[in-house]
């Protein structure tokens, strides 16, 4: 686990806080079930590559609850004890180990879903690889750091410099997210479907930033400084919030359809809507221009039947 050599915390304070990232990563992965079972029922005509990609989501965030679930069992029933028996199982056990590679691959997934959403949207080489490359280069981190978990000093610098890529990628990608839609609503119709799904998305972006970035911040905060044991929260719950944003984008979709189309004017509705003053004058010349001329036929036949009478 994240920052179990720490000296000061009280034993009790240490296990305590451990309990409780375990209960928070069940609590977000009961939210992941109930988000994947909603998708379900609502997008069955999504392609074949979306429905595999929400299946691997809960396949990894399942098997991180596994994971989570085996070190709370060891740490309660095999080796529950003082703080330095813990911390001798944080070093020797694999299920440690893997803690940070394990979450730093579920982020990563669901980046590359954001990812393809970004090339969607811009079709802009240049970006969409220079946020690839970011989460690599991230995930990279994340794997010398679990490959140096022994070292305490060396796995805290290759990870917060995990994160910090991390943040940066994630803010790069949500700000270009963020770009595009901006650019491409103010192409689209003040009034209509278009417009009213720009603005929707726009709302779930930047909501999305809040629920996914917030959490890195605070977990690379805690990490920078080593005296705050609280960091494992973050670094448990991280990967779930990351889950859920995708699963919530996700599910929004069917609702900003439906707000979209509601929203929509009928041509009838349209049509009342729009008769203003000027379209008022102009079906009133209309009525005046046929009657004129229902007035100048009337004279010509009675003249052309007068004619026909005199001769």
């Amino acid at each position: 686990m994240p920052s179990l050599s720490i000296p000061g915390v009280p034993d009790g304070t240490l296990f305590s806080i451990l309990d409780l990232a375990t209960y928070a990563d069940l609590f977000l992965q009961g939210v992941l079930c109930a988000q994947c079972v909603h998708y379900l029922g609502l997008n069955e005509r999504d392609s074949i590559s979306m429905k595999l990609f929400v299946a691997g989501l809960a396949f990894l965030t399942t098997l991180k609850s596994v994971h989570v679930l085996a070190q709370e069992w060891f740490q309660d029933s095999t080796l529950f004890g003082t703080l330095e028996d813990l911390n001798n199982y944080g070093l020797a056990k694999w299920l440690s180990e893997v803690t940070i590679v394990f979450g730093a691959i579920i982020v990563f997934y669901v980046q590359l879903f954001f990812c393809h959403r970004l090339w969607a949207l811009s079709h802009n080489v240049y970006i969409v690889v220079i946020t690839v490359t970011l989460f690599v280069v991230a995930l990279v981190a994340a794997i010398v750091a679990t490959r140096f978990y022994f070292n305490i000093s060396l796995t805290a610098d290759w990870y917060l410099a995990h994160l910090g890529l991390t943040m940066g990628g994630d803010l790069l990608q949500t700000g270009s997210i963020v770009f595009y839609l901006l650019r491409h609503s103010k192409n689209a119709i003040a009034v209509g479907p278009t417009a009213s799904m720009l603005n929707s998305l726009l709302r779930v972006t930047i909501q999305a930033i809040r629920g996914s970035k917030c959490p890195t911040l605070s977990e690379t905060i805690t990490h920078a400084s080593l005296d705050s044991v609280i960091s494992a929260i973050p670094s448990i719950m991280l990967p779930k919030v990351y889950g859920i944003t995708a699963m919530w984008t996700l599910n929004t979709r069917q609702g900003i359809r439906a707000a979209a189309v509601s929203a929509t004017p009928t041509p009838r509705s349209h049509e009342f809507e729009t008769t203003t003053l000027d379209a008022r004058l102009e079906w009133n010349a209309a009525d005046v221009h046929s009657a004129r001329e229902s007035d100048e036929i009337r004279p010509s036949t009675g003249q052309g039947n007068g004619q026909k009478t005199l001769q």
